[in-house]
């Protein structure tokens, strides 16, 4: 590999669960150890998601507004996948109250791999 390449048209978002996530998590636990707000922030989704060229002044921002949904639902999978324990009404201001996101605009490739996908 020589010299990491920028990244133009993709950004990183990681998604780290609040306390309101981690609440709604220990709801759930059923006798198990409660998950405290730092264990479910050690290891964050991380997200690549588009950015266009006519929004990088705010890159990922449009992108985030149409999609937050499908990163809620995401973090709700991972831990538990039965779906009728997720919060009925999920809005975009819970999303925001229940997560904290951290944006990253500057991606630097650093493999000479094709990327690899999966469905996990």
């Amino acid at each position: 590999m020589e010299e990491p390449l920028f990244v133009m048209n993709w950004m990183v978002v990681v998604v780290l669960p609040k306390a309101p996530f981690v609440e709604w998590i220990n709801r759930f636990s059923h006798g198990e150890a409660k998950v405290a707000l730092d264990e479910a922030r050690e290891d964050p989704n991380a997200f690549l998601i588009p950015v266009r060229a006519n929004e990088l002044d705010t890159p990922g921002e449009r992108w985030l507004r149409q999609n937050w949904s499908i990163l809620f639902e995401r973090m709700l999978e991972d831990w538990y996948a039965d779906e009728s324990l997720w919060p009925r009404s999920r809005t975009r201001k819970m999303f925001q109250e229940w997560c904290e996101l951290r944006a990253h605009s500057v991606v630097m490739d650093c493999s000479d791999e094709p990327l690899e996908h999966s469905d996990v």
